[in-house]
């Protein structure tokens, strides 16, 4: 066999092991995705079950807290911790949508979170404040927060849902997430 001849096998050869490798390379790919889906999904769930604790721990503050009921100073400062705790998983999620290129709508975690803070007075109090401290905060230190696209969208839905005002259901719903 003549070195051209070779040569073209030789070519051939490398294309089709490229070719495999990229075929594998996809698999691999895919693989890892359905992986991360699956850990992700896992962590959902513990943080679910955390968040289901933590309002099992303080029930009646809950409750109370979020139709709108007035508070203690020390109630406040629980009830905003757990806040906390609940905009921190909606962000999660809004994140890591962000993160596949998902597109912010009313049926996203920034769309769910206005309707939780539209459906329950306490909670949106809470979110008010929560935007004033930040507010001020960023002010003071001349900085822009990170949260500032999450709230912003949560902002506008909220803002959406006030102007169709659709109706509140009856039998109020104190998990929403």
């Amino acid at each position: 066999m003549d070195s051209a001849k070779l040569n073209d096998w030789m070519q051939v050869f490398g294309i089709f092991a490229l070719v495999g490798s990229l075929i594998f390379v996809g698999l691999q790919m895919r693989q890892d995705r359905t992986i991360a889906l699956v850990e992700s999904l896992a962590s959902r769930s513990e943080v679910i079950a955390d968040l289901a604790d933590m309002i099992g721990n303080n029930e009646d503050l809950w409750i109370r807290a979020l139709n709108g009921d007035e508070l203690s100073n020390v109630d406040e400062a629980t009830f905003h911790a757990m806040t906390e705790a609940i905009e921190a998983y909606f962000v999660s999620i809004w994140r890591r949508s962000q993160g596949i290129g998902g597109e912010a709508s009313m049926n996203s975690a920034t769309g769910d979170y206005a309707y939780a803070l539209y459906t329950h007075s306490g909670l949106r109090r809470a979110w008010k404040n929560q935007l004033e401290y930040w507010s001020a905060r960023d002010s003071a230190l001349g900085v822009e927060s990170t949260g500032r696209r999450f709230r912003e969208q949560v902002s506008a839905y909220l803002a959406q849902l006030d102007n169709e005002a659709p109706p509140i259901p009856a039998k109020k719903r104190y998990v929403f997430w």
